[in-house]
């Protein structure tokens, strides 16, 4: 029973509130009961113990609601600094950024930045450092693989540096054909290339990209687990459609070293990067564009690259561990409670660790596609929104992350917990060395630090916030709509209008975000990414996924208006719909997120043969 209502909390809270909302609002009874009831809680001027409860609440929750855009704003601006230098470097007059100078495919923004800007040039990774690769795929389009793979393939360290694993799923028939062609294609351009095949019948597991990956690093771990360097084998895991800045990679093999350096011992540490929507965000839904931009700045407002030990950020789609860390805390979990993986294996980490876990934010950006839909015209717009409302549902089921928490924050400090964490020092004396003074420093956990009430706090954010301020919202409206305001109490009036200030103030400053932070980081991260595209000769190839934006057009405008119906659609809706599935299940019915599909080059040819 306690472990049904830990895993139900987001949707009792939900419904603990409706009952406060009732009880300090008597909605129900001022609809359906009218003027019949004797005893009004909502008359008078001394608010009762529910309206100061429910006010109290709502005041706390437009408080986060107003702080988080200033928060954001502040991240995404220094974000875009911190790409911009870590990417870039002054450019010398005399010196041309792009290899062929006849290449003039760029666009005017292109070159405004570029005048002054070039890419830095990059030191050769380390000998001893292996940068582990997994793609988990489950019917992915080939031509999405295939890109992902080219722009991976045209990194300067990839043929010494990158083992790559292709991921596959046994349930997707054509896994196997797809990749073994791919590996044909690539397989000579990294350090090594192979798939597997995650089985779909083992016992207790749920389909989705946790069991895939965990599948896959448990390839790694058996390959590498005899190497002498083993602590410098880098796991990094990716979404099919990401597509990764060789500085991404630069930046955490130098960061790793010296973490590594610093004091002899393992480097402990989560990198991740930030996220955009750049690929094709012209050719979607503008509700989808617009819920893609708040789910990229979800995870902006964390982005901090001072490494610091009370970071806390929460990864999407894309982040690296050293296999050690890996091995540590025994891989994936491969339950149907691991849905949100990237956000469930940073929490597995961090809590094994006693909240020792370093978590670093890389100034390299990492591109992504949003979810789209292969049919055209009206229906193509209806199933590109329902297409992306089932993303939507598979991000909120993982709100199933706060019960497992809480019941990990719970066990902080504990003996077992650090006996749990063991090693075969046999296999390798150095590192098994390394892991018993790393487990000697964990013992202090505890559970009341600022950092974890930080993490506690993005938990509730994440899963919790959204569902609630709907209701208040909802709740509120209707209360001020059925009574007059001679019935309402004074303090009640006043705190509604205090609560509407502050949603005015808050969409305000999101109106000044996107217009000032977002399209900044926007242009700084495509101008860069599509720099590297020329350097690299994919831009002919590629120009097609680039996706820009123009801030003083009145319809890039809609886009920030917008973003409240778009964070109800696909926020408030979608972890209220998961909220109140987990009563009854933990299992969701997988879908794979629909990516764009390119035209190939013989099918722009027959089109524009049929054109002529």
């Amino acid at each position: 029973m306690s472990s049904w209502i830990i895993r139900c909390l987001p949707g009792l809270s939900i419904i603990g509130l409706l009952i406060l909302a009732e009880c300090a609002l008597e909605i129900l009874q001022g609809l359906w009961l009218g003027a019949s009831s004797p005893t009004k809680l909502i008359t008078g001027h001394g608010p009762v113990v529910a309206q100061v409860l429910f006010v109290s609440w709502g005041l706390f929750l437009h408080f986060l609601a107003t702080f988080f855009p200033l928060r954001l704003s502040w991240r995404v601006w220094n974000a875009a600094g911190e790409i911009l230098r870590a990417n870039t470097t002054g450019r010398p007059v005399q010196k041309e950024f792009v290899q062929d100078d006849s290449d003039d495919s760029g666009t005017e923004m292109d070159e405004v930045l570029m005048k002054s800007h070039q890419l830095k040039d990059r030191n050769p990774i380390g000998p001893d450092v292996i940068h582990s690769i997994i793609i988990p795929s489950y019917k992915e389009d080939i031509q999405v693989l295939e890109d992902t793979l080219k722009v991976l393939a045209s990194h300067q360290s990839a043929l010494g540096h990158y083992d790559v694993c292709l991921a596959m799923e046994e349930r997707d028939p054509n896994a196997k054909t797809v990749a073994t062609k791919l590996i044909a294609m690539f397989g000579e351009k990294f350090r090594d290339m192979q798939f597997t095949l995650h089985p779909a019948s083992i016992e207790g597991e749920a389909p989705g990209k946790s069991s895939n990956v965990g599948w896959a690093a448990q390839r790694f771990l058996e390959k590498y687990s005899g190497r002498q360097n083993w602590e410098h084998v880098m796991l990094t895991v990716m979404d099919s459609d990401t597509h990764l800045l060789s500085t991404y990679f630069d930046i955490i093999t130098n960061r790793h070293i010296e973490n590594v350096l610093e004091d002899d011992s393992l480097d402990m540490t989560l990198y991740m990067p930030p996220i955009i929507f750049d690929r094709n965000a012209h050719q979607v839904p503008r509700f989808v564009r617009v819920a893609d931009l708040m789910w990229c700045g979800a995870g902006l407002s964390c982005f901090q690259t001072e490494p610091r030990i009370d970071t806390v950020a929460i990864p999407t789609s894309v982040y690296t561990l050293t296999l050690p860390v890996v091995d540590l805390v025994k891989g994936w979990d491969t339950g149907p409670e691991a849905i949100g993986e990237d956000m469930h294996m940073m929490l597995k980490s961090y809590f094994l660790m006693n909240g020792k876990l370093n978590i670093e934010c890389v100034a390299s950006p990492a591109s992504h596609c949003n979810v789209s839909s292969s049919k055209r015209g009206f229906w193509g717009w209806l199933d590109g929104l329902q297409a992306r409302y089932q993303q939507a549902l598979r991000h909120m089921w993982g709100c199933l992350d706060t019960g497992f928490a809480i019941k990990q924050w719970a066990q902080l400090g504990s003996s077992q917990r650090v006996n749990n964490l063991c090693y075969d020092s046999q296999a390798n004396i150095s590192l098994g060395a390394k892991f018993s003074f790393f487990r000697v420093q964990i013992e202090d956990g505890n559970k009341l630090t600022l950092r974890n009430i930080d993490l506690l706090t993005r938990i509730f954010e994440a899963h919790f916030l959204p569902a609630h301020l709907f209701i208040i919202l909802i709740t509120s409206s209707i209360y001020s709509a059925i009574n007059p305001p001679s019935a309402i109490s004074y303090w009640m009036q006043l705190s509604l209008n205090v609560m509407s200030y502050q949603r005015t103030f808050g969409f305000l400053t999101m109106l000044f975000y996107f217009f000032f932070c977002y399209e900044r980081y926007h242009k700084v991260c495509v101008d860069i990414r599509t720099a590297e595209l020329k350097k690299s000769g994919l831009y002919r190839d590629l120009e097609d996924q680039i996706s820009r934006r123009d801030p003083y057009k009145p319809l890039t405008w809609l886009d920030y208006v917008l973003f409240p119906v778009a964070g109800l659609i696909y926020g408030g809706l979608p972890l209220l719909h998961a909220a109140f599935s987990h009563f009854w299940s933990v299992d969701l019915n997988y879908k794979v997120s629909a990516k764009p599909k390119r035209l190939l080059v013989e099918e722009v040819v027959r089109l524009e043969e049929g054109r002529v």
